[in-house]
């Protein structure tokens, strides 16, 4: 295996992190400051409550995602498997 072939697996690893890991922390980030403004609005000081709400918000995301990022994963570890097999052996 060469080493453009390395870096360039390494670089569409990095990128497919990035790519599953953005729905969920749009999630949290959109969840926090809904929650963030309506305990402004309501002078409701307590963290315990956008915390566990954000929790639940990612909770919900993961399991409604997880086909899609378990696929996302399985594709890409495909791909890597069959260039290292085939730049290594040169079968396959």
């Amino acid at each position: 295996m060469t080493s453009s072939t390395i870096l360039d697996l390494t670089r569409q690893a990095l990128m497919l992190v990035l790519l599953l890991s953005l729905p969920i922390v749009l999630i949290a980030t959109v969840t926090g400051l809904v929650v963030a403004m309506l305990q402004a609005v309501t002078q409701v000081q307590d963290a315990n409550i956008g915390i566990a709400v954000r929790l639940i918000a990612v909770m919900v995301a993961l399991v409604l995602l997880s086909g899609w990022l378990g696929s996302e994963v399985l594709r890409f570890a495909q791909q890597a498997l069959e260039r290292m097999f085939v730049s290594s052996t040169g079968v396959f």
